[in-house]
C-alpha cells in the first residue's frame, strides 16, 4: 500500500513538473516575441521567419516582432511603423531583421534598436531611440558598416552584384558595396577601418568591412527611391484618428533588385 502512495506521489510530481515546465517554456516564448512595430502599407508579399523558425506571411495590420527577418518580394514594398515611431519602408527583394527591439516611453535608458540588412534597400525616418537617451541605441548593421543615427531621415542600399540596373547621375551603375544617402539629420556609419559623418545633402560609399567610409559626390551617387504611394499609412498610429504620418523622403534613382528573396505563398504559411 504505502510502496503503492509512493509510486503514485513521484508519477504526480513528474506530472506537475512537466506541466509547469510545459507553462514556463510558453510564458518564455511570449515574452520573447517582443512587438517591435506594425506594417502599415505593402505591395507584393510580404514574409517573416520569426526568431524560433517560423514562417509567416504579412499583410497591412500585421505586426512586425523583435527577432523577425523580413523577406520582400520582387515587386514588393513593406513600410513599417515601430513602436517608437520610427519609419521604415523596404524596397523590393529585401532581406532586414530586426535583430532586436525595446522601448518603453517611461524607461529611456534601455532604449535598444539593432537592424541588420541583409541585402536590398530601405528609407528610413528615426523615431524617440536614439534621441532621448543614449544615440548608440539604434544602429542599421550591414556586411561593410553599421549606420548610426542623430536624428536622421536617411535612406541605405547595399549593392551585391545586383544593382545593374541602377544608374547613377553620371550614367554608370553603382559599385557593389553599401550606398547611404542622408535627406535630414546626420548618420554616422562606422566599420574596421573608420567612421563618417554624413550631414543632410551628403551621400556616402563602403566598399568593404576592412575600407574606411567616405562621402561621395551628388554625381556619383544614388539616392534610394521609395514611391510616393507607399508614404501612406494605411493603419492609424496609436491615439489617432488618421492613417497618413506623411512620406518618407525620397529622390531620383533607387535601389536595386537583388536575386528574389524565400517567402511562403501569400495563402500557405508553414510552420516548421
Amino acid at each position: 500500500m504505502n510502496r503503492t502512495i509512493r509510486s503514485f506521489s513521484f508519477y504526480f510530481a513528474v506530472l506537475m513538473c512537466l506541466c509547469f515546465g510545459m507553462v514556463g517554456s510558453a510564458f518564455a516564448a511570449a515574452a520573447a516575441a517582443v512587438e517591435a512595430g506594425v506594417v502599415v502599407n505593402m505591395e507584393g508579399s510580404l514574409a517573416a521567419k520569426g526568431a524560433d523558425g517560423s514562417l509567416r506571411a504579412l499583410a497591412t495590420g500585421d505586426k512586425v516582432l523583435a527577432g523577425d527577418a523580413l523577406f520582400t518580394s520582387k515587386d514588393g514594398y513593406a513600410r513599417i511603423r515601430f513602436a517608437d515611431g520610427g519609419l521604415m519602408s523596404l524596397r523590393p527583394n529585401s532581406h532586414f531583421k530586426v535583430e532586436s527591439f525595446n522601448f518603453d516611453e517611461k524607461q529611456p535608458t534601455k532604449d535598444n534598436a539593432s537592424f541588420n540588412l541583409v541585402k536590398g534597400g530601405l528609407r528610413a525616418v528615426s523615431g524617440l531611440i536614439g534621441h532621448r537617451g543614449d544615440p548608440d541605441s539604434y544602429g542599421v548593421k550591414t556586411n561593410t558598416a553599421t549606420i548610426g543615427i542623430r536624428g536622421t531621415q536617411y535612406g541605405v542600399q547595399l549593392c551585391q552584384g545586383d544593382c545593374t540596373t541602377i544608374q547613377t547621375p553620371d550614367g554608370t551603375p553603382p559599385a557593389d558595396g553599401l550606398h547611404v544617402d542622408v535627406t535630414g539629420g546626420t548618420v554616422q556609419v562606422k566599420n574596421a577601418a573608420g567612421v563618417q559623418l554624413l550631414n543632410a545633402g551628403q551621400f556616402g560609399y563602403v566598399s568593404s568591412f576592412t575600407a574606411a567610409p567616405v562621402v561621395v559626390p551628388a554625381e556619383r551617387a544614388i539616392s534610394v527611391d521609395i514611391p510616393a504611394r507607399m508614404s501612406v499609412d494605411k493603419v492609424p498610429s496609436p491615439g489617432s484618428g488618421g492613417g497618413n504620418r506623411g512620406p518618407v523622403p525620397g529622390g531620383a534613382g533607387g535601389g536595386g533588385a537583388p536575386p528574389p528573396a524565400p517567402a511562403p505563398n501569400a495563402n500557405v504559411c508553414p510552420t516548421g
